[in-house]
């Protein structure tokens, strides 16, 4: 007879392969069960126990959000400035499966546990790249951010958070975001845990304008490990001219919806040459 671990792992590839993909074939010998070893199946199945878990990985993330998945299988993010309305629907299958699932893991657990269960906080590598779209104002006319002002969008350029690192002496809670032409510090990035242990909230302080980021932002990683992606909304309320010669903040505004991806050899495929938009300290104002 089957004992009951294998009858819930055969019960969590039905559900897997009911819902969220074609049928996986296994066959039942003397309490085991075999089918064909592949990642894509086994974040399926992980997916399917646990949806949380689909966060901590790019694998899990397909296996969830079917629209993400490539030809090839791999995460492909949506190039704005070709689809528009596909990076739109990317950016909210994002969120709205991250918030539910927050939802989901607070109705199953209760203070006291999760204040005896704290999570690590994720970290970042050094590189990364992004997909965006960002409008701005000064008050008298909307414009798009770059190129005097005709460009909306940009995909796979490097993301303003390359040269991230860890504060010295925060522990790795605080990042700073190094230019590496000036050496000066362009932000600051903060973490919090939540009660998946995958995601994270962020935020982000600029100190080139009052740009920060909003509610819902998230990161995405290996528990405790480097995260492979972060998907964000940013308000910037001021930007930097010059008066007199003297650098000052003036009142301005800008909306930027934005994925950026850790920028490793497994995401090469997502690399392009083009200009990131955001929070490069240009504005079609300035």
């Amino acid at each position: 007879m089957l004992s009951t671990a294998w009858l819930l792992v055969a019960a969590a590839v039905a559900v897997a392969s009911g819902s969220l993909g074609a049928p996986v074939v296994f066959n039942l010998t003397n309490d085991a069960a075999s089918w064909p070893v592949k990642e894509d199946i086994a974040a399926k199945v992980a997916v399917a126990v646990d949806p949380g878990s689909a966060f901590c990985s790019p694998e899990g993330l397909v296996a969830l959000i079917h629209s993400l998945r490539g030809a090839d299988g791999r995460l492909q993010l949506p190039d704005p400035g070709v689809d528009l309305a596909a990076f739109y629907a990317a950016h909210q299958a994002l969120t709205r499966s991250i918030d539910v699932a927050l939802m989901q893991s607070v109705l199953a657990t209760t203070p006291k546990l999760a204040a005896a269960k704290p999570y690590p906080a994720l970290t970042f590598g050094p590189n990364w790249r992004s997909a965006e779209v960002g409008l701005t104002t000064n008050g008298t006319a909307a414009s798009f951010i770059e190129n005097n002002g005709a460009a909306f969008t940009s995909f796979g350029g490097s993301s303003f958070l390359t040269g991230i690192t860890p504060v010295p002496g925060t522990q790795n809670s605080f990042y700073q975001v190094v230019d590496r032409a000036t050496s000066t510090v362009a932000a600051l990035v903060i973490t919090a845990p939540t009660n998946l242990p995958c995601v994270n909230q962020v935020l982000l302080s600029q100190v080139a304008s009052s740009g920060t980021w909003m509610p819902p932002s998230y990161a995405l990683g290996p528990k405790g490990g480097d995260a492979f992606l972060i998907v964000d909304y940013c308000v910037d309320l001021a930007t930097q001219a010059v008066l007199n010669g003297t650098s000052v903040m003036v009142p301005g505004a800008s909306l930027f919806k934005a994925i950026h991806w850790a920028d490793t050899p497994a995401f090469a495929y997502m690399a392009t040459g083009q200009t990131s938009i955001m929070h490069n300290h240009k504005r079609a104002w300035g």
